[in-house]
């Protein structure tokens, strides 16, 4: 699956089911919050109720209300359409093809994963550094993370795929995580324009670097020091390690007494030719 071509230009992919609940619930909390900020009640108090929902990286004790964590990352700009637009565009185009590759479990992960990372780095970040402005934001909301990280993610299992990127300029899918990145960057000069802080999109990056390829990063390193650890608990198996010095069948004894698990047992075909004498159809039998 990981190995087949796949490709973003004017056909319009068909969603899964795990991605249209995503761009349905993202939609939905688009325009309810912006119901809630506007209309009912409106005012102070509508931006109060959106405020339960965003996260704040200069608050400590952020732990108490461990939701903002995930929920800011289910919110849009309630002052205009455009953000909820391209972000439903983006997760649309993006999240089809890494839903029919991964299955809508890991998929999920990935968004979820992107929104935790994101706002946890810029809470590291704005009590390391309390004095830089850019990384003091109290209200930071938005899914960019999420996005960043499935443009990552889909970049790295469509390395060699072509792409047209608005629709008209052709790019293979590696150059699209350059592309990617350099918003990134860019970010952090157009800091005002971004409701997600300019810390969250370097966390979604991260998080599609490392999900994102099959096998991804962080699944391989997994199975490294799962191997290193199977060669710690126990040696290595070779042919030699099976047999002893004479070619018996008797197995070694451990430092406790105890054999090993596994032991050759002889027999087949090399062992009984002297013994056993050829069929009349001249088939050999074990």
């Amino acid at each position: 699956m990981a190995d087949e071509p796949s490709s973003l230009g004017m056909a319009l992919p068909k969603p899964g089911p795990t991605l249209r609940v995503v761009l349905v619930l993202l939609a939905a909390v688009s325009v309810v919050s912006a119901i809630v900020v506007h209309w009912l009640p409106g005012g102070p108090k509508g931006a109060e109720l959106v405020g339960y929902l965003t996260f704040d990286p200069t608050n400590r004790a952020f732990f108490l209300e461990p939701w903002r964590l995930l929920t800011s990352g289910l919110l849009t700009s309630p002052e205009g359409i455009s953000h909820t637009l391209f972000t439903l565009l983006g997760l649309y185009f993006l999240g089809g093809d890494l839903e029919r590759r991964w299955g809508g479990g890991r998929f999920v992960g990935l968004l979820v994963s992107s929104v935790l990372v994101g706002n946890l780095l810029a809470f590291v970040l704005a009590q390391a550094f309390p004095g830089v402005g850019l990384l003091r934001r109290t209200v930071l909301f938005g899914p960019e993370a999420a996005l960043i990280a499935a443009a990552i993610a889909w970049g790295r299992e469509n390395p060699n795929a072509q792409i047209r990127l608005f629709f008209f300029l052709p790019i293979r899918g590696t150059t699209f995580i350059w592309i990617t990145l350099g918003f990134c960057v860019l970010g952090l000069v157009y800091s005002q324009s971004q409701p997600e802080g300019v810390v969250a999109p370097f966390g979604g990056a991260l998080v599609g670097a490392l999900l994102g390829g099959t096998p991804s990063p962080l699944r391989k390193a997994y199975l490294r020091a799962k191997l290193a650890f199977l060669r710690r608990k126990g040696p290595v198996l070779t042919v030699e390690s099976l047999l002893d010095e004479r070619g018996t069948s008797e197995p070694r004894a451990t430092k406790k007494g105890k054999t090993p698990s596994l032991r050759v047992v002889y027999g087949g075909l090399d062992d009984d030719r002297e013994t056993k004498k050829s069929p009349k159809d001249k088939r050999w039998l074990n």
